[in-house]
């Protein structure tokens, strides 16, 4: 909660980076509870608000099933499940993309139906916010992971994928050949399942990399660096990354220094259970660091800046060696990583991410997975705390301000202006010294879903090179139904953040 203080008629706003916590609040959103999961956001009905997608088997007295549920935001904490077109998988895994480049985001997913039928494919977004199936067949797995990436830079989306297919572990790249079609290129990357397979530029080239983990074809825990030759053909980099099964990764810039590192968690060959955390030196070079993480296998992690203050914090999910766990963790940059009172459940066979499903300007938790006592959950968290701050002075009569985050949406007032904007702390000049920055859009009526963004973000890397990396998961969308209101919500962000020390740049189009 934010202390107010006031000292020669001025109010001094203090959040202290020693707090205990920061509160989520489970705001009952009625989801169906799943495990062996897949969770994620996604604006299916391009209204400017993230919807929920849960995916994974259930059981719930004398009732088995596997289901694949979409529910939409309809605001203020309410969610409506509804018709999405999508198939029942479990023990699978998706990714959101828009592979055929129309404007509307697909789906790509695999997994295995109830019938014991494992499949791999792709699901075109429809404009009235169902899926239709493509016809498109990559090797069919379970185990694993599907994910979108643009590795040979044509401009198109092609695929990762990773799992346990007919005749063992797989780990295959699909060249997007457009109109529906995909190849199959000779990686030569490590067939794994019980784990993943992730894009990241490690070496800052432009080229997509490969970071793979999982469980090889003789039961051997894997860890591999693949880099992109740019030739279609990747070659294995010996980087020490522990060999790891039953795993994940998160890719996130945690240092801020502009490379992408790594947490990865999940269990040993010998059944030791870990989290590692690897800081990028560049040149196929990873260390170590040390970290309070907590060791899990079976689940996820994600890196948001849940607190808004310019670096990424972590979300871990998993089966520790005491039980199921879900955690976050603060990054205070030199001062390392420090667990907060979250107060989040326990999850394993557990997925999930961060989203602002409220559109209040921070980062709130969509999770699934199994408790504790063999329940299936689904939930959604809403972040309830305060913005993590330097104390900056203010007039006594301005002590209510969004850093309240007390944002509340209207139900189903449809927004048509939006604006953008992402806070920075880096080194964007390239002068070798670090500062917080906050880049703001302009006001528009977008044509088609993702318009903004897609003009956002190349002006910033153009103009901006000092700024090799963009975590696009920071960038907020705001939405109003009247050019007045966003220019009121767009001048009060401006206003917030140049006062607490950030440079404002206003980014043109």
């Amino acid at each position: 909660m934010l202390k107010h203080l006031i000292i020669n008629s001025l109010t001094f706003v203090l959040v202290s980076l020693a707090a205990t916590g920061q509160h989520f609040v489970d705001i009952d959103a009625g989801l169906h509870g799943v495990g062996e999961s897949t969770s994620r956001w996604i604006d299916t009905d391009r209204d400017g608000d993230p919807d929920a997608l849960v995916m994974g088997e259930f059981f719930r007295t004398d009732q088995r099933g596997i289901q694949t549920r979409l529910y939409r935001n309809i605001r203020n904490n309410r969610f409506q499940s509804i018709e999405s077109g999508l198939p029942h998988l479990h023990r699978g895994d998706l990714d959101i993309g828009d592979f055929n480049l129309n404007g509307i985001d697909d789906i790509a997913l695999m997994g295995e139906l109830a019938n014991g039928t494992r499949m791999a494919t792709i699901y075109r977004g429809n404009s009235n916010g169902t899926y239709s199936p493509t016809g498109i067949q990559f090797t069919p797995v379970r185990d694993g992971s599907i994910r979108f990436g643009d590795f040979d830079l044509d401009g198109d989306l092609d695929i990762l994928i990773c799992g346990e297919g007919p005749n063992g572990p797989i780990t295959k790249i699909y060249r997007n050949d457009r109109n529906n079609n995909f190849t199959e290129i000779d990686a030569g990357l490590e067939g794994v399942s019980r784990g993943v397979a992730v894009w990241l530029d490690y070496n800052i080239d432009g080229n997509p990399d490969v970071f793979v983990t999982g469980s090889r074809s003789g039961g051997q825990a894997f860890s591999m660096l693949y880099t992109n030759q740019g030739d279609g053909k990747f070659a294995a980099v010996n980087t020490g990354i522990v060999p790891l099964k039953n795993s994940n990764v998160a890719i996130g810039d945690f240092d801020n220094d502009g490379d992408p590192d790594m947490a990865i968690m999940g269990e040993t060959q010998s059944g030791r259970i870990i989290t590692n955390l690897y800081r990028n030196d560049r040149n196929g070079s990873f260390t170590n660091v040390a970290n309070p993480f907590t060791g899990v296998r079976y689940g996820f992690m994600d890196w948001g800046d849940y607190d808004d203050d310019g670096d990424l914090d972590l979300l871990l999910s998993g089966e520790s060696a005491n039980g199921p766990v879900t955690k976050v963790y603060r990054n205070d940059r030199n001062n390392g990583f420090a667990e907060i009172n979250a107060g989040l459940i326990g999850l394993y066979m557990s997925s999930g991410e961060w989203g602002d499903f409220d559109l209040d300007g921070d980062l709130d938790i969509l999770i699934s997975g199994l408790a504790a006592d063999y329940s299936y959950v689904s939930r959604i968290y809403r972040n309830d705390g305060t913005i993590m701050m330097k104390p900056v002075a203010k007039a006594a009569e301005e002590v209510d301000d969004i850093w309240n985050n007390t944002v509340q949406t209207p139900f189903r007032n449809e927004p048509v202006y939006y604006y953008l904007y992402s806070s920075s702390y880096s080194d964007l000049h390239s002068t070798s010294n670090k500062s917080y920055y906050l880049f703001v859009s302009p006001i528009k009526r977008p044509r088609f879903a993702y318009d903004l963004e897609d003009s956002f973000n190349p002006i910033i890397r153009r103009t901006y090179p000092g700024w090799t990396y963009i975590d696009q998961g920071n960038i907020v969308t705001n939405g109003f139904a009247t050019v007045a209101e966003a220019e009121r919500s767009r001048e009060r962000i401006i206003f917030e953040y140049n006062r607490r020390g950030f440079e404002v740049i206003e980014i043109n189009w």
